[in-house]
């Protein structure tokens, strides 16, 4: 189950790659370069083929939000981020230890707000309204494009055209990616769980998804390593709870989990704390 995490890193990496070479260059540099953009949602969408996006639907649907951890170049852009936060975090950790304070704290618990829905709700009416320069700021695919305009003038489309000199609209696209980054920096992918359009979309789907992160509640010994770690800030140790909605199934969990009690699996586990557990069968906790 743990290689799960492994075929994720494998994957994101590939497809970043292609994502940055087919935008930063252009798709004439390999074949695999060109696919990047038609296995995307909102190109696959704009361009009424719709063969990827129901893909990532039905994907979606079984497995959950994993358009998020493998495809998405801007969600493997903030993996970088948090990747530098990982190891911060372990200096300031050896820091403490000889007597210094701890400016980065692991990740917890955060109950999902309404904003993404807001969010999306505005994303979708801009796009009827033809106000598709908006909307385009807060779209994955489309604000790395809208970087790629420094180096390859080619990737410009119509969702970008702000009426504006191509310089101001690069900038502008670059520092709303630094932010991105900067807020994964601090506070993990909360771009995909809290602003990103076709985040919300998927994580709807994802609800109510086949497959499903689940913690044991008869093996967790609450060591809090899984929540400690959660990009997405969706697991809740006390509760034994994973929010799938907001999960993008990176499977850093999986890793960290000694005891082998988070799985992905088509089963629901029963919500009950252990220590409360033996109490009901009469034994001392």
């Amino acid at each position: 189950m743990r290689d799960l995490r492994t075929i994720r890193i494998f994957l994101s990496l590939l497809f970043l790659a292609a994502a940055v070479a087919a935008l930063f260059i252009g798709r004439g540099v390999n074949p695999l370069v060109a696919g990047a953009e038609k296995v995307q949602i909102i190109p696959s969408a704009l361009a009424m083929t719709m063969g990827a996006t129901g893909f990532w639907l039905v994907a979606t649907f079984m497995f959950g939000r994993i358009y998020c951890s493998t495809v998405c170049p801007v969600g493997t852009f903030q993996d970088s981020a948090i990747w530098l936060r990982l190891r911060l975090l372990r200096h300031h950790a050896r820091r403490c230890r000889a007597g210094s304070r701890i400016a980065i704290r692991p990740f917890r618990y955060r109950r999902g707000g309404r904003l993404r829905f807001a969010v999306l709700f505005a994303y979708v009416a801009c796009l009827l309204l033809g106000m598709t320069g908006v909307a385009a700021i807060v779209e994955p695919w489309n604000m790395m494009r809208g970087a790629a305009r420094a180096t390859n003038p080619d990737a410009a489309s119509r969702l970008l055209l702000f009426s504006a000199h191509a310089a101001i609209g690069v900038a502008f696209a670059a520092a709303v990616l630094l932010a991105v980054w900067i807020a994964a920096l601090w506070g993990g992918r909360r771009f995909c769980t809290e602003i990103c359009p076709i985040g919300t979309m998927l994580g709807c789907v994802s609800r109510f998804s086949i497959y499903h992160i689940e913690i044991d509640p008869e093996r967790c010994t609450s060591c809090m390593r899984c929540e400690e770690i959660c990009k997405t800030q969706s697991i809740k140790v006390a509760g034994r709870y994973v929010d799938n909605e907001r999960c993008v199934r990176c499977f850093d969990c999986l890793k960290v989990c000694a005891d082998d009690a988070i799985n992905l699996q088509r089963t629901r586990n029963r919500r009950i704390n252990p220590l409360m557990k033996k109490r009901l069968d009469g034994t001392e906790p």
